[in-house]
């Protein structure tokens, strides 16, 4: 009766390398950056003009070159707006890896300094009023190779690192995927784990009773089949409600009652209103189990087992008292109640709690703390 525990497989595939996966940005929101860079360099270079007169001649004239400076910005931005603005659309071509991809980073940073020198090269007569001398375009070039270099490498490492980033992104999501799959399959073989000895012990006690009273046996079988048929459906549910533990446990009661008679008896102090809060499958079972077999069948005279729940300040707790043997040397050391505390911390972490303390005046009182959000 142990379910095959089979985990789903990652919907993640394998990550590609980061220079791979280097997607340039949205052009559109790229060339808007650019051009506010390309405006803050310009405010940059041209400010030290004011400045540089400003420590050498002090206040005198530095009107005049307040209007030069305030003249030359949008030249500025002019050079600086088609070296990013190229840098931005020419990057999408240049190839991501190997070879290629270094040729293609050096020939953009050749076509910024053109583009550059380019810019410098129209507007020299709206700057000084004259036509640039003989070769100024080639020292423009080299001028502005430094400025495309510069821009060059820093957009490669911005796009780089966001690649990193992006990587590193994917890899802690594959391990939360991947821990989540480990805790879905743990908690599925932990449930699985909780049918197979009630079974066989129902079976055995069946057999027996077919032999010596058939009416009992009779009357067990439909109760095995009632328990069977909610029991099994669920054996690989995540999540159960109150309601339908509480029936699951009623049934499992009443198979026991028909082998036990008299020996056992019963309580059930569970609001209705508590019915739909969202529980972990085999919750209830296992604490009601666990008050049977340690409780109340060592004793002759049997025990009464009182199931209850109420929810108070943000908490679900569920609690399961028997008046039997109560506590014993290796209380709660069972396989049962290790198998439910794991479940506990698979699935709320330290928000939950199981505690077993002495029932007044005898027996033993198993309480389920569970927060009422996740409920």
């Amino acid at each position: 009766m142990i379910a095959a525990v089979t985990p789903q497989p990652l919907a993640a595939g394998p990550l590609p390398p980061a220079i791979a996966r280097d997607s340039p940005p949205p052009l559109r929101a790229a060339l808007a950056r650019a051009m506010i860079l390309a405006a803050l360099l310009a405010l940059v270079i041209e400010v030290q003009d004011p400045l540089i007169w400003l420590v050498k001649f002090g206040f005198g004239g530095l009107g005049t070159v307040w209007i030069t400076y305030v003249r030359h910005v949008p030249l500025a931005f002019l050079q600086f707006a088609s070296m990013l603005g190229l840098l931005v659309v020419g990057h999408r071509w240049v190839p991501r890896v190997g070879k290629p991809h270094k040729v293609g980073l050096a020939l953009l940073v050749l076509a910024l300094a053109g583009a550059g020198a380019l810019a410098l090269h129209a507007t020299w007569g709206l700057r000084f009023d004259g036509t640039p001398e003989h070769g100024f375009l080639a020292y423009g070039v080299q001028f502005n190779l430094a400025n495309a270099s510069l821009f060059v490498l820093a957009y490669e490492y911005l796009l780089r690192s966001r690649a990193a980033t992006d990587s590193l992104h994917a890899v802690q999501l594959q391990r939360l995927a991947l821990e989540r799959e480990l805790a879905g399959a743990q908690l599925q073989l932990l449930q699985a784990q909780v049918e197979p000895h009630f079974l066989f012990n129902t079976l055995a006690n069946l057999r027996r009773l077919v032999r010596t009273d058939r009416g009992a046996a009779r009357a067990m079988l439909i109760d095995l089949m009632r328990y069977l048929e909610m029991a099994l459906p669920r054996l690989r549910d995540e999540r159960s409600t109150l309601a339908r533990e509480l029936a699951l446990v009623q049934a499992y009661l009443a198979v026991h009652q028909v082998r036990m008679g008299a020996r056992l008896r019963t309580e059930v102090d569970v609001p209705d209103e508590l019915g739909t809060r969202e529980v972990p499958p085999m919750l209830l079972l296992t604490l009601v189990e666990n008050a049977l077999k340690h409780g109340v069948q060592p004793l002759v005279e049997g025990a009464l087992v009182r199931v209850a729940a109420h929810a108070s300040a943000g908490r679900l707790t569920l609690s399961v008292a028997d008046t039997g043997r109560g506590m014993a040397s290796g209380s709660g050391s069972g396989s049962g109640l290790a198998n439910l505390r794991a479940r506990l911390k698979a699935l709320y972490g330290n928000a939950a709690s199981l505690t077993l303390q002495v029932n007044e005046p005898c027996g033993l009182l198993a309480t389920v703390v569970l927060p009422e959000a996740l409920a």
